[in-house]
């Protein structure tokens, strides 16, 4: 996968382990939020060639997953072609990401930031 993030456009960073599509094992990951997309990356403050893309645009849902996963502090972020799996190491983590993704999935889909409507 290609495409390197904006690091002027980051919202909120961090490891959290991320269900792998084929084998459905939870792997380490960076994961990197942006006003329209999240990605995931092998290593810390590495921005450049993602392991997943998810455009927020595209965002169905984000919510806690626990009972789906049988993973303590989980959460999904569904889009019409796959449900993505996140586990955090607790659940002020778990709902700092589940908020924030929240927010950047509303300011995708209206086009602007909400700094811009001050």
């Amino acid at each position: 996968m290609s495409g390197a993030v904006d690091v002027g456009d980051l919202r909120k960073e961090g490891y959290v382990l991320k269900e792998s599509a084929i084998l459905r094992q939870y792997r380490k990951r960076w994961l990197v939020l942006t006003r329209t997309h999240l990605y995931a990356f092998k290593k810390d403050h590495s921005y450049a060639d993602p392991t997943e893309v998810v455009d927020l645009r595209a965002c169905g849902t984000v919510k806690s997953a626990d009972e789906i996963t049988n993973k303590a502090h989980s959460f999904t972020v569904q889009v019409p072609d796959r449900n993505f799996y996140f586990a955090c190491a607790n659940e002020k983590e778990r709902n700092e990401w589940v908020a924030a993704i929240g927010r950047a999935t509303t300011e995708s889909r209206r086009g602007r930031s909400y700094s811009e409507e001050r």
